[in-house]
């Protein structure tokens, strides 16, 4: 009997077709697993929200305090409180929480301790409102309290009252840090992690995927147009 052995054409043919299905594939299987992440994020922002507002009911209608470093001219840069995460522990199921899977901060092993920041607007240890009560917010359903923290960031909140021109509030160094003035855009958000946009929780427990440009925008000179950020704003 004869044996048919496959020709190197036959091969060439066979490996060709396999790296075209790969190449098609790839692309497709890793877009399919950044969706699951992205996902996964909403549900973290989702609980987020939940435990926030919990908190509050049990905490005079108030949110949590961010975390500061010392101001003792050390410079050893130390915590002085706990993260905000922390505080509100109680109220959420998982400590994996303070991490959105598609985070690849190389700061994890230097200190980071969340991907997700609070909205300083509503902490009570920073200005300009030092804590307005959850029910005195004006616009809850579009009111952002904490939002994906970019990849160099160690802080576990971020101060939107220094953004754009003019800020709410003024100080050079705090805009300096916050905000890039050349692209209009926040410093220290990751504003783009998923698919161009990015998970944030809201005031009223819901949370949602949003480009930034729908929760913030200014035309020089101006009082912003869009402010999802502002708890108080009118």
């Amino acid at each position: 009997m004869i044996q048919r052995a496959f020709t190197l054409i036959e091969l060439l043919v066979v490996i060709a077709i396999i790296a075209i299905l790969a190449a098609i594939l790839f692309p497709v299987f890793a877009q399919a697993k950044e969706a699951a992440k992205a996902t996964s994020c909403l549900a973290n922002n989702k609980q987020i929200a939940l435990a926030l507002v919990m908190y509050s009911i049990d905490s005079d209608d108030r949110l949590p305090a961010a975390t500061e470093h010392d101001n003792d001219g050390s410079g050893s840069g130390e915590l002085t409180a706990q993260t905000w995460l922390e505080t509100v522990q109680p109220y959420v199921k998982s400590l994996l929480l303070n991490r959105c899977p598609s985070d690849s901060s190389p700061l994890w092993s230097q200190g980071r301790q969340t991907s997700y920041g609070l909205n300083a607007y509503v902490t009570f240890n920073h200005p300009p409102y030092f804590g307005p009560t959850l029910t005195s917010f004006t616009h809850p359903s579009e009111t952002i309290l904490a939002a994906e923290l970019s990849d160099d960031q160690d802080e576990d909140h971020f101060m939107p009252q220094y953004w754009g021109n003019p800020p709410k509030l003024t100080d050079a160094d705090a805009q300096n840090e916050q905000w890039n003035q050349a692209l209009r855009l926040p410093k220290v958000l990751a504003i783009k992690r998923h698919h161009g946009g990015a998970n944030y929780p809201f005031a009223d427990s819901h949370a949602k995927w949003l480009r930034f440009a729908q929760t913030w925008q200014q035309s020089d000179g101006q009082l912003p147009g869009v402010d999802w950020y502002d708890p108080l704003r009118l």
